[in-house]
């Protein structure tokens, strides 16, 4: 099966930003754009329909907070903190989330198209019924993460840690798992066609299967 040619669109960022506290967000009626934030804690959107556009994160913290429903255009995320955020129904379209930390994040039931997450620790991080078109996973530790019943589409994993990740329910044709590591991962078998492991990796889900691998 050929593989489509990599479409992500890179986050459209201007070259000079207003610095703004995160207290001042409730200054602008909701949307934000043209922002940065550097080193501080991200007060919850707790219900607020927040919209951010062409904004920078750098080293703030969203920890334990409420974004449920928050939307995210163009916006780049270095080294923040996601440990445990409610993110259900969030929207990312044309972003970056660059070595941050995701565990625990909830980011059910969103829609993420164009986004790069990479050198991230997002264990037990929760996409579970999300879609996704043309996101890349690069150098992420996303062991106990769950995908299950998520729409793929030019979803993409680079050298990622999924071991005991869930891809339940979800179609994994054209997803490429060959250079990742994992001992273990949640599929569903009539979801599997077409997706694309390494010798190894093949043992391993026909020995999971009840297969006997027998060698000649």
């Amino acid at each position: 099966m050929a593989i489509k040619k990599d479409k992500r669109v890179k986050p459209k960022l201007s070259m000079e930003h207003e610095l703004l506290r995160p207290s001042d967000i409730w200054s602008r009626d909701g949307f934000i754009e043209k922002v940065r934030f550097e080193g501080g804690i991200m007060p919850g959107a707790d219900g607020e329909r927040l919209v951010f556009d062409n904004c920078v994160f750098k080293d703030m913290s969203f920890a334990n907070s409420d974004w449920r429903g928050a939307e995210f255009v163009d916006v780049l995320f270095q080294t923040c903190d996601f440990s445990n955020v409610q993110m259900e129904n969030v929207m990312f379209h044309r972003c970056e989330i660059v070595a941050s930390k995701l565990t625990g994040a909830d980011m059910a039931n969103s829609n993420i198209g164009h986004l790069l997450m990479k050198e991230c620790d997002a264990r037990y991080a929760n996409f579970n019924f999300s879609k996704m078109k043309e996101v890349e996973f690069t150098e992420c530790n996303l062991e106990d993460s769950d995908f299950y019943e998520c729409d793929f589409k030019q979803v993409r994993f680079e050298k990622c840690k999924l071991d005991d990740a869930n891809f339940s329910e979800t179609d994994l044709d054209g997803v490429d798992l060959s250079n990742n590591t994992y001992e273990r991962i949640e599929v569903t078998v009539p979801k599997i066609a077409g997706c694309i492991v390494s010798t190894e990796q093949a043992l391993g889900f026909a020995r999971a299967l009840g297969l006997t691998v027998k060698d000649e």
